[in-house]
């Protein structure tokens, strides 16, 4: 069996993690105003449901970029 072991840190990865905890911030941000202006929802099931979204798009660009760096390898 091989031992699965975390990345190290590099800038660049530090930068990716940054950069998608920064795009999920304006997501949400920007999904909140859309919803509480345009539908008139109220704002506490809006920041649920905002926040929701941004977790997923967080965890998606995390995926991706361990994808893309394990089939850089092979």
């Amino acid at each position: 069996m091989s031992k699965l072991s975390m990345p190290k840190l590099s800038r660049q990865t530090v930068l990716r993690l940054a950069g998608a905890g920064i795009a999920a911030v304006v997501i949400a941000g920007v999904l909140s105003v859309m919803t509480l202006r345009g539908m008139g929802l109220p704002g506490e099931s809006v920041r649920e449901g905002a926040l929701n979204v941004a977790s997923l798009v967080f965890a998606f660009v995390l995926i991706a970029g361990v994808g893309r760096r394990q089939n850089d390898k092979r």
